[in-house]
């Protein structure tokens, strides 16, 4: 059954532009979902999304146009996340099945069809390489006994240092480094040693701040 609502929530659906409906993600989606190999999609598929649910987000409706708004947005929600989940996990398949091969074509880097990426599906992915290599560096240290190259990244991580926005205030405390730092208050922002920052983090004492973008 289709709910009726109001033109204007209709035009807000279709947004601006080409941001986008309900109707091109579910497609995009069923797309995905029932082909095993990795599918193209508009390169602002995710950019649209984002457009369509602060579009949905900012209009004031009541009554029974809130509660068909708000279900929209769940939906767009759930599919955004699928969508997004079946691509990353065919994106690692191929990664991996593909890892020791050499690129057929120039749009390819290990097995990898980049021209079928978005520019959010190339950053999750060179994020995960970059791991991958982090890791292959440690195994190898490792095995070929080189202890100085390990005491080398836990040096590196000890001096590792990040910064953080307080979301609840902090009494003072001394950090791994043996430096005094705060007291702080909510929204005050600090640079902090990485193990700092990570227990305030997990304590949802503090947020990072990501400068990645």
């Amino acid at each position: 059954m289709v709910t009726a609502i109001r033109k204007e929530t209709s035009e807000t659906v279709r947004g601006t532009g080409n941001t986008g409906s309900l109707k091109d993600i579910y497609e995009v989606l069923i797309k995905e979902i029932q082909t095993a190999l990795l599918q193209s999609v508009p390169i602002d598929t995710y950019q649209n999304i984002a457009t369509l649910l602060g579009n949905l987000k900012s209009q004031p409706y009541e009554g029974i146009e809130l509660k068909v708004r708000n279900r929209m947005i769940e939906i767009i929600s759930i599919s955004a996340k699928l969508l997004l989940d079946t691509r990353h996990h065919k994106i690692l398949q191929e990664w991996e099945q593909s890892e020791q091969n050499l690129p057929a074509l120039s749009t390819t880097i290990s097995g990898i069809d980049y021209s079928k990426l978005t520019d959010e599906e190339k950053y999750i992915l060179n994020e995960e390489k970059e791991a991958d290599k982090r890791k292959l560096a440690i195994l190898a240290a490792t095995l070929n006994g080189r202890p100085k190259v390990l005491e080398s990244i836990s040096a590196r991580m000890h001096s590792k240092q990040i910064v953080v926005r307080f979301i609840k205030p902090m009494d003072q405390f001394i950090g791994t480094n043996m430096t005094k730092y705060g007291p702080f208050q909510e929204e005050d922002v600090a640079v902090l040693p990485f193990e700092n920052a990570r227990s305030l983090v997990e304590n949802g004492k503090a947020l990072e701040v990501d400068f990645a973008f």
